[in-house]
């Protein structure tokens, strides 16, 4: 089984958000049953950029910058990179969605692609996808 994690699911494993707890302990449950964590290549840099405004904001003390990004890359998540299918894919989820930006529409292209479930801590991102059909997408708030 493969699920496609959102990079702030993925961030939530090693900053101390209100939702980490939830997330540790569904990553927890992935890994005893052995499944397998994907997301679109450009995960790393979305995860990277999470990290330095927690560093910012003072969420995570600079000692601990490196440390946290470390401990991320130990997660083993797969790559997805980009095709023009996958980028034609984001685009008509962003259409889908309503949404500006393609960042949202590249993971569920990717959990469409494999096939997959989708997490994410964004509650709106899961209900909008959930009204559009999505079944397999689900919030961490949700259990």
């Amino acid at each position: 089984m493969t699920i496609v994690l959102d990079a702030n699911l993925i961030a939530s494993l090693v900053l101390p958000l209100p939702y980490s707890q939830a997330a540790t302990t569904q990553f927890l449950a992935w890994k005893r049953r052995r499944v397998v964590l994907a997301a679109p290549a450009l995960w790393s840099y979305e995860v990277t950029t999470v990290l330095r405004k927690a560093l910012l904001a003072g969420y995570l003390p600079a000692e601990q910058l490196d440390f946290a990004l470390e401990q991320i890359w130990r997660i083993n998540i797969q790559d997805v990179p980009a095709t023009l299918e996958l980028q034609q894919q984001s685009l008509a989820w962003a259409k889908r969605l309503n949404q500006s930006k393609t960042y949202d529409g590249a993971y569920l292209a990717v959990a469409e692609l494999l096939p997959a479930h989708f997490w994410t801590v964004d509650r709106r991102l899961a209900h909008s996808a959930q009204q559009a059909g999505a079944s397999w997408v689900h919030s961490i708030f949700d259990g």
